[in-house]
């Protein structure tokens, strides 16, 4: 699913740059911001790690623990194995600052990439004001925000609709099973296919993800999810129907660019992610920052038939409409007028104080990737 990870780092070789952060942080003078009994927490946006090359991971000081049934985990496998070994916050409750710091030491993300990603989340799903998101569902710890402008609970990111869609890899779309955990019949399916028209590799014939293979998956899962689920929506309006499904295919492009050893998602790696959600023996981060892949409009390309729709009530497919002008000179453009109209929820283009700088930051964080030439402020329904 569409989603990043998170992290309170330990002492480590990175911990000299966070520390210093840190203590910039702490020396902010930031007068106290109480609203509707709520502290306001002013997000900063952390420096770029000093350590970029490849490293081993996880280290000595990062484990696997199991979660336990009081902690949060969702849909997105990378997000649940940095929880699972502690380079997120545990309890699967987490911060701005922890995700972008965690994704850089875990998996050596560029940090405007991974900003950008967390930025999308925390609006949609999260509690921006205190500073706040569930990698999972509704928790206790995450408040909803002051005045209950977007409902009377934050959902996190688990919940369908906004970021999180149908036609996952390894999860049932929301209505007509579970979206949160693997579904090991829907990985048997992506095995077959894999066993199809994946490359030879150290695991043996065909198990290695190539292009044709994440292709046909995308294919396989639009026409089933298209068949299964009267309801299907694969979210955001903007761009190919088959780049939005990436929400499945994205991580496994992103572990073939991260891996460090072989640069291949092969079948046991991936297993290891998806199914296990732990770090696979002998793994290593990317050499250098990783900022992105050609894949997904590859596959988007290859898929040109799937244009953004979803089915409505009477369980037939309705075309998007697309993002109107100036917003639709470039794919990343019109994804940005799709996120701050449909996703962000309108009525925090209308707060004040520190949560107005905290959406101020991280609007900006997504206008600045955008390529687009004049941002927009959030206009997006409420409580969905």
């Amino acid at each position: 699913m569409r989603s990043v990870s998170l992290l309170l780092l330990v002492v480590s070789p990175p911990f000299v740059a966070v520390n210093a952060w840190k203590n910039a942080r702490n020396a902010l003078s930031t007068p106290s911001d109480i609203q509707d009994g709520q502290t306001g927490v002013l997000m900063v946006l952390p420096p770029r790690q000093t350590d970029t090359g490849t490293k081993r991971i996880p280290d000595v000081d990062h484990p696997f623990i199991a979660p336990g049934p009081n902690d949060q985990r969702g849909p997105c496998p990378a997000m649940n194995t940095l929880a699972n070994h502690g380079y997120i916050s545990r309890n699967g409750i987490t911060t701005f600052e922890e995700i972008i710091l965690g994704s850089q030491e875990a998996f050596n993300l560029n940090r405007d990439m991974i900003s950008g990603m967390v930025a999308g989340n925390m609006l949609t799903r999260g509690n921006p004001f205190v500073n706040k998101i569930s990698i999972g569902g509704v928790s206790p710890i995450v408040p909803p925000l002051p005045g209950q402008i977007d409902g009377p609970e934050t959902q996190g990111i688990a919940k369908h609709g906004r970021v999180e869609g149908d036609a996952s890899m390894t999860r049932s779309d929301v209505h007509i099973g579970d979206n949160r955990n693997f579904n090991q019949t829907l990985w048997n399916t992506d095995l077959e296919i894999l066993a199809q028209f994946g490359d030879d590799g150290p695991d043996g014939p065909a198990t290695v993800f190539n292009l044709q293979t994440l292709t046909e998956l995308v294919r396989q899962n639009l026409e089933s999810d298209q068949l299964l689920d009267p309801e299907v929506y694969p979210t955001l309006k903007s761009g190919p129907l088959a780049l939005k499904s990436l929400k499945f295919a994205v991580p496994i492009r992103r572990l073939n660019i991260v891996f460090g050893t072989t640069q291949q998602a092969t079948k046991h790696i991936i297993t290891s992610f998806f199914m296990n959600q732990t770090f696979p023996e002998n793994w290593f981060r990317a050499a250098s920052p990783v900022l992105g892949s050609p894949i997904p409009a590859q596959i988007a390309a290859a898929l040109p038939e799937w244009v953004p729709g979803h089915n409505d009530e009477n369980g037939v497919f309705v075309a998007d409409p697309q993002a109107p002008a100036p917003f639709n000179i470039s794919p990343g453009c019109a994804n940005y007028w799709d996120v701050l109209t449909n996703a962000i929820p309108g009525p925090l283009a209308n707060v004040t104080g520190v949560f107005k700088q905290n959406v101020d930051l991280l609007t900006g964080i997504l206008f600045n990737g955008s390529g687009c030439a004049e941002p927009i402020a959030p206009a997006g329904p409420t409580n969905t």
